[in-house]
């Protein structure tokens, strides 16, 4: 669960943030915005705080750059409008890790929360063992029986997308989330060029992918093979 702090008079924004965070069971407190305000505003530490500014003033803008530079272990997020982009500039200067700018859409509010989360986490550090295959989150580097695969940086994006939501059905949409939160560079059609190209590289037995039609891509959960079982209690 989420304990989310979030700073906004603004109803639809609010109830448009919880549903966004609907994913991860979030606890969002609502805290309306004062002047010069103080840490303890914010209470008990979060895991996240998300802020959405009516206006920027000039005393607005510091007391946000203070909230960030004061919690700057706890990833934010600025929801802004087109007429304020110039000022998300200094809040992201000031540390604010992303802006959103209005209206921004629910399942990629989402997609850049979960981003946050496993950075702050260590998850990109980690790496994945599924059978003989294993991946690491943060060199994106993929060994099968010890060997390295080489992969292209789109090719070990997907990768580590599957691997991180094996035993979920996986739509298009959600691999572009995950790989291009901007959507600057890829499309619906390239994440099934790149799923072809890793079928190529690395056979069904070892990274079963399956095609769920109209739906995406799923990986199952690992199981043993009776063989390997077997060596497992060998080694014993």
């Amino acid at each position: 669960m989420l304990d989310v702090a979030l700073f906004t008079v603004d109803d639809q924004i609010a109830n448009k943030v919880r549903r966004a965070l609907s994913f991860a069971s979030a606890k969002v407190e609502r805290l309306h915005w004062q002047s010069s305000m103080s840490v303890a505003m914010m209470g008990r530490p979060r895991d996240l705080v998300v802020l959405h500014p009516t206006h920027l003033d000039r005393q607005q803008r510091t007391d946000f750059e203070r909230l960030v530079q004061l919690r700057e272990a706890t990833p934010s997020i600025a929801i802004v409008t087109d007429q304020q982009a110039n000022d998300a500039v200094r809040l992201l200067d000031a540390g604010v890790d992303r802006f959103l700018v209005e209206p921004f859409d629910e399942k990629y509010f989402g997609a850049v929360v979960r981003a946050l989360m496993r950075r702050r986490q260590g998850h990109v550090s980690s790496v994945t063992q599924y059978g003989h295959l294993s991946f690491d989150h943060g060199l994106k580097q993929l060994h099968v029986h010890g060997a390295e695969v080489d992969l292209t940086t789109r090719e070990a994006q997907v990768v580590d997308v599957l691997l991180r939501r094996v035993g979920q059905i996986t739509s298009k949409e959600d691999f572009l989330q995950e790989m291009d939160p901007d959507n600057i560079d890829l499309n619906s059609s390239a994440i099934e060029v790149y799923i072809h190209r890793l079928r190529k590289k690395i056979s069904n037995d070892i990274l079963p992918i399956r095609n769920i039609k109209r739906c995406g891509y799923f990986l199952r959960r690992y199981t043993p093979t009776d063989t390997e079982v077997i060596d497992d209690k060998q080694h014993v």
